[in-house]
């Protein structure tokens, strides 16, 4: 049984609130009762923490996001979810509450969030940063990415249904960000219209090079595990064959998981745990138990 997590919240890069869980690693008991001390729980300072990033329109309360930060902490890890400040969400319900926020987001204010979040773990920890996994699913893939490029406290990631690039839209959504007028998206799990300043594509022009998952993936310098569902639809599986092509072969791992949509599965809720899903949960477990238990 698994200790609910500690909530937390700090200022987001757009000047709002960052909210966020953290779930303590659980005690591993020693074999013996006359265990070494080497057997020992590790002090709370050392223990590796993985990072969760959520996809566009995700929250760190949706589908299979608790379900993994309570199975790392099953291993000894800790782990951290949290919404982006542009999320547009404010609480576990999931309902947009902050359109306007969700509205002004761009890719440099996801990635400045995540920085903040990494630095939050590193005071909580004493001003010394833990090993850091991160873990990104769909758009929030793509941004683990291109943090752990420039970022030396990140030992390893875990990319769920990740593309291989970010900043592509549909040509109607073009024209309203060229005309100076905000585009439409709908959200199909609340049913939402939201709309999507120019701020995001002008971001975008701006910093294309920041933003070029390729040349991140290219430079990556720590171990990366790449799965995504033979059955996805809206990032389509050849999108993990791209990224395992740009990556450093010695330390990359692509799977395809059998079975598996966009979200492994895993709906807004949860009643059981189907075989792709436990397979992507155990995936992530295991990759992050392997880089991080011995950093």
């Amino acid at each position: 049984m698994t200790s609910p997590p500690e909530a937390f919240e700090i200022r987001a890069t757009d000047g709002g609130a960052l909210r966020g869980d953290f779930y303590a690693a659980a005690p591993r008991a020693p074999r013996s009762s006359t265990a070494r001390a080497e057997e020992l729980p590790a002090p709370a300072a050392a223990t590796p923490t993985v990072v969760l990033c959520h996809g566009f329109r995700g929250f760190k309360d949706w589908g299979f996001i608790p379900f993994l930060a309570e199975r790392l902490t099953r291993e000894g890890l800790s782990a951290v979810a949290f919404n982006f400040g542009g999320s547009g969400i404010a609480d576990r319900s999931g309902a947009f509450a902050e359109p306007e926020r969700f509205r002004r987001n761009t890719y440099g204010r996801e990635l400045g969030d995540l920085a903040l979040v990494i630095d939050w773990i590193q005071r909580r920890r004493g001003g010394t940063a833990p090993p850091i996994g991160l873990v990104g699913h769909s758009r929030g893939g793509a941004i683990a990415l291109l943090h752990a490029a420039r970022d030396p406290r990140v030992h390893c990631v875990a990319t769920l249904a990740a593309p291989p690039r970010i900043g592509e839209w549909s040509s109607d959504r073009f024209a309203a960000w060229d005309r100076g007028e905000d585009a439409v998206v709908r959200d199909f799990r609340t049913r939402t219209e939201l709309r999507i300043a120019p701020d995001l594509y002008s971001d975008f022009r701006a910093n294309r090079d920041r933003y070029d998952v390729d040349l991140a993936v290219g430079s990556l310098a720590v171990p990366l595990l790449i799965l995504h569902g033979d059955r996805d639809r809206v990032v389509p599986p050849g999108a993990a064959r791209t990224l395992a092509r740009l990556a450093a072969a010695a330390t990359t791992e692509v799977r395809l998981i059998e079975g598996a949509g966009h979200t492994f599965q895993a709906g807004d809720t949860n009643r059981r745990t189907p075989p792709p899903l436990l397979d992507m949960l155990e995936a992530v477990t295991a990759w992050m138990r392997r880089w991080l238990s011995g950093a």
